[in-house]
């Protein structure tokens, strides 16, 4: 029967099984050596060689004690690491089921259905999908008297990165227009502020997209061109409702 040579593989795996255990094999070790150079080493006669002996051993014992701790501390901070990369993975399929920090605002859209109508168009705004979104749409023209405080909702859906969304029925389209659209989706609600005044050559936007709780000086988009014929404040709600006119008084 021949007798089994031990492998380049199956050292290195032996070295590796045992690799875990080095620093305290070699605390051991050391502590052997200084034992057996302090009991043995004892009395007149006793030579360099214990005195060695011992020298060695503690040499041994620190040189381990410090590896065990250096591990020790590495794989705090591994553990560390890990954790916290669970946590991000673990926010990130969070925000991708609830939508995270992401949010939508109706944008007015003059289709070719006629030059007295308008639909809107939803745009999304971040890096995560929005669930469950629907939107009440409130006409602040004073046509019937008073103000359309309940307005219409609609539902949209679900809204991904990148795309915007149609939405009817058509609205009536006049030279000036204001709307506040309230959102609600899964991952919160925010209410949006949008006032436009048509020209011939341009369209006159004023747009404010707030998160419900935040202040209105901390809004997560505000446009407004330069050229908007109305005074709008930062820390107070855009009440005023259309027409909206020129610091002239002229009608836009």
């Amino acid at each position: 029967m021949s007798e089994r040579v031990p492998t380049e593989q199956s050292k290195c795996g032996l070295l590796t099984a045992y690799r875990p255990y080095l620093p305290a094999i070699l605390t051991l070790g050391g502590a052997v050596f200084v034992a057996i150079g302090l009991f043995a080493g004892q009395g007149a006669q006793s030579g360099a060689v214990f005195q060695w002996l011992r020298f060695v051993g503690a040499a041994m014992a620190a040189i381990g004690a410090f590896w065990s701790g250096h591990r020790q501390v590495k794989a705090g901070a591994d553990n560390r690491a890990r954790d916290q990369k669970i946590i991000e993975l673990s926010g990130r399929v969070y925000d991708q089921l609830t939508g995270g920090d992401s949010f939508c605002h109706g944008y007015p859209w003059f289709s070719t259905d006629g030059p007295t109508v308008f639909q809107w168009i939803f745009i999304h705004s971040g890096q995560f999908p929005l669930t469950d979104v629907s939107v009440r749409i409130c006409n602040l023209d004073r046509t019937d008297g008073q103000m359309n405080l309940l307005g219409r909702t609609l539902a949209l859906g679900t809204l991904f990165p990148g795309r915007a969304h149609h939405q009817g029925p058509t609205e009536v389209r006049l030279p000036s227009h204001g709307f506040n659209l309230f959102f609600l989706a899964r991952n919160g609600s925010w209410t949006q502020e949008i006032r436009w005044v048509e020209q011939p050559t341009a369209l006159l936007v004023a747009n404010r997209v707030v998160r419900d709780g935040a202040a209105l000086t901390q809004p997560l988009l505000k446009e407004i061109s330069p050229e908007f014929p109305r005074r709008l404040p930062d820390e107070d709600a855009w009440n005023d409702p259309p027409p909206y006119i020129s610091q002239t008084g002229a009608s836009q």
